[in-house]
């Protein structure tokens, strides 16, 4: 899928894309780094909102392993619930394309279903289309229940509310392949 806005045309710069722009890699205008990944559901009408610095602090804080994504998954994903500019694909700085993307498991369903998990990747979708596109791997750091939900939004009807809980714990430390400085031996330090 790809954005309708190809091009915006700044005063004084000319044509750059949306993309870029949004992101702060116009040198001409600096942004905040500040991001913040959308998801919406539609029953009930309500939308999650994750901050994206803030998820890569808690990764930063708490050092994990990067999980491959399906290829298949990937493909999916990138096609049904996500928009791609395609033209901002060959804009990715080199040294970012390898970035692991970041992974947050929910679990949903439709109404009187039982729950599911559903991953929602929220960082690293244009990353992810570029490395699909050139036929490789890419990886994903995948956050915990408690990280997740530290850093998420949750509105409903445009209100702040809490978000709806599911008994079980969710996803662990071990599932995100978090390092524990007494499970590390000297060489894997």
């Amino acid at each position: 899928m790809d954005s309708i806005i190809v091009s915006a045309i700044l005063s004084g710069v000319g044509p750059v894309c949306p993309e870029c722009l949004s992101r702060g890699h116009v040198p001409a205008l600096r942004l905040p780094p500040e991001e913040v990944y959308s998801f919406g559901l539609t029953d009930p009408p309500a939308q999650l909102d994750w901050d994206i610095h803030a998820a890569r602090a808690l990764i930063a804080a708490r050092p994990r392993v990067a999980h491959r994504l399906d290829s298949e998954w990937l493909k999916i994903w990138l096609a049904q619930r996500t928009v791609v500019t395609a033209k901002h694909l060959d804009h990715i700085p080199a040294d970012r394309l390898d970035e692991p993307a970041i992974v947050v498991e929910i679990l949903a369903s439709p109404p009187s279903s039982e729950p599911r998990p559903f991953r929602i990747l929220i960082d690293g979708t244009h990353r992810a289309a570029r490395k699909l596109r050139l036929g490789q791997d890419y990886w994903a750091y995948l956050l915990t229940e408690p990280e997740q939900s530290s850093i998420c939004t949750y509105r409903v009807g445009g209100q702040v509310v809490d978000v709806p809980t599911f008994p079980g714990s969710g996803i662990g430390d071990a599932d995100a392949g978090i390092y524990h400085a007494s499970t590390l031996s000297p060489d894997r330090a």
